[in-house]
This record gives structure tokens, C-alpha cells and sequence, in this order.
């Protein structure tokens, strides 16, 4: 019988025989059972016991990698912290301040920022003041949750860096923020050079710029002489033959002075400061008279220049003249130049579209000269090149013309080609694009000249004593008298002793220049009466009127002056009334 089974039965029926029970069946059968139950549960405690030992074993095993694996990624994520190029740091803020926590990275050991030296120290502790006040506000808005960046440098100087601020955020509050640096420093030198190389070119475009003031100056104040007495000797009784000599020095003296303009208008056709001046024109007036200018030359060399019919054309349009005239007196200048016999035509007709009140008008100047190879078309148009070197030794000449002609042509809204016959000649023809009507106003020619205010007391502001014996004619021819002064300080004290109602400026004057001159005697000047101000010019850049108007100048003439342009101003100044 089974131990355990018999303790029971001995306990709960002390009587009972034992030996007598074992042999009943029913009582035998359970004690198999308690036999097998307990042999059973022998087997389950050494199976947990073994299932315990290689679980407890499983678990260490798993510990131990676990922490070596941590150990290998704790390594692994601190070398490349170390080896990036940029820098890492994080601070925390704490009641010394923004304290850093971590700071690795090969810009932080370029800066000599070691984690000894920034872990747990605050900015200014490793920076200098000014970088550490440079970046503790970026730090105070990190630090209110602000994603931010700034840039700093090195204490000597040598680093420049750029450093991105994020905060980390924990149940929505800020508990540290990470600080993601990059090196600039190539970036800033090359922002640095930049800077200072617009500085250079900005400088250089002004020193070009008054270059080609002082040398419109220098060049436009003798022809301003030339051309104006030339034009005050036409108004005298002459010869006919001697008033043609003088109309032949007049319009020659005008080509040189169109040809200064067009060096100086290619500057500005060049920086975009072009500016159209459109007014009527009358086209059979104009073709005359640029081959009148023409004719003396043409007929040294036994040419002929003929003007077409202007047809249906109508009388005047409105367009920028100057412009016009300049295209082509340069194509018939070329003609004549390249053309040894026969003859040069001129020719103006009414393109097709017509829309509105514009219209568009086709000129053409042709002509039997030497004519152009087709190899060289291409080159035509480009600045400062000519259809062939041997042409610059033969017959002189910068290049610039055609380039200009082309883009005044398109500033007029039209275009320019030719075709051309090597050795027979050549046909230029170009479109512009223009008005039928000229606007009632000021400023159209249809107008009667406005009469002159009698009395005016006019000064004249000039340092050239050529050009003040000029002006001087001119004013007497008009019927005044002026007073003068040689420059802007004798100008400004002048003013200062008489209310004068016209003042002539000159601009590029000794001792005081046009621009102070003018602040001066605005300034002195009474409410009750101000002087009218013009400037008298030889600089043709836009700049420059502009900066005549800023300072109080009325209005700008250029040089050579137009006598009928004069007089508009004299016509527009308002004299004192004196009791």
C-alpha cells in the first residue's frame, strides 16, 4: 500500500487492519493511484527545476548582452558625435543659467571646446562676452520653445558657424534643447569678398559715371561755343555764301557733338537708362536736313544724295526726334564713308499696320558703295566690330554706330536689318514706331513762342569765359542784360545782395559747385520771392538732372543751349514786383 495512503488511513481509521485492507481491490487501485500521482509530480518538479535553471541562465544571458549591446551603441553614437564636422551641444537651464550638458563634434575640438571644458559651464564661461551676448537670445527663445538659429564666431575670429536651435519638449514643457552647429566659415569669406567686390564695382560704376560727367563737360563746353555763336552769326545780315559756310559749321559742329552723345548714350543704352524725349517731328524736315549735312562732303567725293518723296507720310509725327536724327545721320555718315561713286538715298514711307493714332514708319538709306560680304553680317550689329578689319585702317571709325542704331531702333519700337551686294552697295532699313497726332500742350511746336516777362534780373552761374560771352550774346539778342558770376560762391553771395528772378546754373564749377549753390541761395531766399533755378549742363545723364530737381532746381537745359529752350524759361520765371 502506498505510504502516504496508509498515514491517512491510520489517521482517520485507527481500527482498521491494514494488512486485511491492502488486500481489497478498491483500496489497492487508489493507492496506484496516489503511486503514480506522486510519481508524477517527482517528474514536474525536476522538469521546473530544470526549466528554471535554463531560464534563469536565458535571462542572464539576455543581461548581459543587453548591456552590451547598450555599452557598443553608447559608444558607437559618441564617436560619431565626435567625428562629425559640425557640432552638438545641448544645454538645460538651471539657476546658473543656460548650462550645457553635452558638447561634441570635430568644430567643437576646431574651437577648441573640449567636454571638459563646456559640459556644465554656462556661455559665458567658454565664449567671449560679445559672442555669448550674440547668442543668449536665441537661447532665450529655444528655451520658450522656439525653434531658432544664429550664427556666431570663434573668439580669435578664424570660425564662423551657423547653429540651429530646437527644444525638446517633454508632457509640453521644454526640458532641454539640442544645438545643431555647421561651420560657415568658407561661406562668410566668400560673402565677405562678394560684399566687397559690389562695393568695388558699385564704386567703380560711380567713378565711371563721373568720368563721363567731367568728359560730356569738358567736350560739350566748347561746342556749346561754336555751335551757339555759329547760330547768333546766322541771325546776323550775311552773305549767302558766307551763311552757308556758317550753316555747313553749325551742322558739323552738331554731327561731333551728336557723335559725344552717342559715345556717352551707348554707356547708357548699356546700363538701361535710356530715356525717350517724344516730341513732333516733322519727317521731310528732318531727311533734308540730315542730308544737308552731308552734301559738302558727298560732293567732295563726286556723290550724290538724294532724298525721296515723303508721299503719304503725313506732316508731323510724334516720336523722340533726337533719337531719330541719330540713327541716320549715323547710317548716311556710313554711306558716305563707304561709298566712292554714284550716289546715297534717303527714303521715308507708311508701313501697313496702322492701328490707332500710332503708325509705323519705314526708313531706308541706300547707297552704291563697297558693300558687305555675308560672312560679315553677323558681326554688323556688335559693338566696337566692323564688317572687317581692313575697313577700321581704310576708313576709320569705333564700331559703335550700327550697335547703337540697333538698339535706338528698338527703343523706338522697331527693328533694323539690310541686304547688301559685296562691291555694288548696300540698303539699311529700319521701322519705328510713332504718333499720328501731336498733343495740344506746352510742349507742341504748334504753339506761338510765349511771350517774355518784361524786367527779369537774371544771373548766369559759368566758369568758362567763353561760355559766359556766350550767354551774355544770347541775352542781349532776347533783350536783357544779366549779371555773372564765375562761380557757385560768387553765385550764392550774389543772390544774397539782389532778388534776382532767373538764375542760369552751370553745375561743374571752382570753389562751390551748381548743387551747394542752389541749397545756399534757397535757402537765403526770401518767402515772398524765390528765384527760378535752371541748370545749364553739358552732362547728358539722367542721374544727374534727377539729382538738379532734388535740390530745388526747376528745370535742366543741356549743352550746346537751345536758344528757343532758353527762352521757355525765361518765359516761365516770375519777376519781383517792386512797388
Amino acid at each position: 500500500m502506498n505510504p502516504q495512503l496508509a498515514r491517512l488511513l491510520a489517521r482517520h481509521f485507527p481500527t482498521l487492519d491494514l494488512q486485511a485492507a491492502s488486500e481489497d481491490g478498491f483500496l489497492a487501485a487508489v493507492s496506484k493511484g496516489y503511486d503514480e500521482f506522486q510519481q508524477e509530480q517527482r517528474f514536474l518538479e525536476h522538469t521546473l527545476e530544470v526549466t528554471s535553471a535554463e531560464l534563469t541562465e536565458a535571462n542572464e544571458k539576455l543581461r548581459r548582452d543587453s548591456e552590451d549591446r547598450l555599452q557598443s551603441l553608447n559608444r558607437y553614437y559618441r564617436r560619431t558625435l565626435e567625428l562629425q564636422q559640425g557640432m552638438i551641444l545641448c544645454f538645460r537651464k538651471t539657476e546658473r543659467g543656460f548650462e550645457h550638458t553635452l558638447c561634441r563634434g570635430q568644430l567643437a575640438l576646431r574651437l577648441g571646446w573640449t567636454p571638459e571644458k563646456v559640459e556644465g559651464r554656462t556661455l559665458p564661461e567658454f565664449f567671449s562676452p560679445a559672442q555669448a551676448d550674440a547668442l543668449s537670445g536665441a537661447y532665450e527663445r529655444a528655451w520658450a520653445g522656439e525653434d531658432c538659429s544664429a550664427e556666431a564666431q570663434s573668439a580669435d575670429g578664424s570660425a564662423d558657424f551657423l547653429a540651429l536651435l530646437r527644444p525638446l519638449r517633454e508632457d509640453g514643457v521644454v526640458r532641454e534643447v539640442i544645438v545643431s552647429c555647421v561651420e560657415i566659415t568658407a561661406l562668410k569669406r566668400l560673402e565677405r569678398e562678394l560684399r566687397g567686390a559690389k562695393e568695388r564695382a558699385e564704386s567703380a560704376d560711380r567713378a565711371k559715371g563721373e568720368f563721363l560727367a567731367v568728359m560730356s563737360h569738358e567736350m560739350r563746353t566748347p561746342l556749346n561755343a561754336i555751335i551757339g555763336f555759329c547760330r547768333l552769326l546766322r541771325e546776323s545780315p550775311l552773305a549767302p555764301e558766307r551763311d552757308s559756310w556758317l550753316a555747313t559749321l553749325e551742322s558739323s559742329g552738331e554731327s561731333l557733338h551728336a557723335l559725344i552723345g552717342d559715345i556717352l548714350d551707348y554707356s547708357k543704352i548699356e546700363a538701361g537708362k535710356l530715356v525717350l524725349d517724344e516730341q513732333a517731328v516733322e519727317i521731310a524736315e528732318l531727311l533734308d536736313s540730315v542730308a544737308e549735312m552731308f552734301r559738302a562732303s558727298a560732293a567732295e567725293k563726286g556723290i550724290e544724295i538724294e532724298v525721296a518723296p515723303v508721299g503719304q507720310l503725313p506732316a508731323v509725327v510724334v516720336t523722340d526726334g533726337t533719337r531719330l536724327r541719330q540713327i541716320l545721320v549715323n547710317l548716311v555718315g556710313n554711306a558716305v564713308k563707304f561709298t566712292s561713286r554714284g550716289r546715297v538715298c534717303l527714303a521715308a514711307t507708311l508701313a501697313d499696320d496702322v492701328a490707332g493714332s500710332d503708325c509705323v514708319l519705314r526708313f531706308e538709306v541706300s547707297d552704291t558703295g563697297i558693300g558687305i560680304r555675308p560672312e560679315h553680317r553677323v558681326r554688323l550689329f556688335k559693338p566696337f566690330s566692323q564688317a572687317d578689319s581692313s575697313t577700321t585702317r581704310a576708313f576709320g571709325g569705333t564700331g559703335l554706330g550700327l550697335a547703337i542704331c540697333d538698339r535706338l531702333v528698338r527703343a523706338l519700337g522697331g527693328d533694323i536689318d539690310f541686304t547688301s551686294e559685296f562691291g555694288r552697295g548696300t540698303k539699311f532699313t529700319f521701322t519705328i514706331r510713332a504718333a499720328f497726332e501731336v498733343p495740344a500742350g506746352p510742349g507742341s511746336d504748334s504753339q506761338s513762342e510765349p511771350p517774355l516777362p518784361p524786367g527779369l534780373r537774371i544771373l548766369v552761374a559759368e566758369d568758362n569765359p567763353v561760355n559766359r560771352s556766350l550767354m551774355k550774346q544770347i541775352f542781349r539778342h532776347l533783350g536783357y542784360s544779366a549779371d555773372f558770376a564765375e562761380d557757385g560762391l560768387k553765385a550764392a553771395a550774389a543772390a544774397r545782395t539782389k532778388d534776382y528772378d532767373l538764375i542760369v546754373m552751370d553745375l561743374l564749377m571752382p570753389e562751390l559747385d551748381g548743387f551747394d549753390a542752389t541749397r545756399q541761395i534757397l535757402a537765403d531766399s526770401r518767402e515772398s520771392h524765390t528765384p527760378r533755378i535752371v541748370a545749364l549742363t553739358a552732362c547728358t545723364l539722367g542721374d544727374e538732372h534727377k539729382r538738379c530737381l532734388e535740390v530745388g532746381m526747376s528745370a535742366v537745359l543741356t549743352k550746346p543751349v537751345r536758344v528757343d529752350l532758353l527762352r521757355a524759361e525765361m518765359s516761365r520765371a516770375r519777376p519781383l514786383q517792386t512797388a
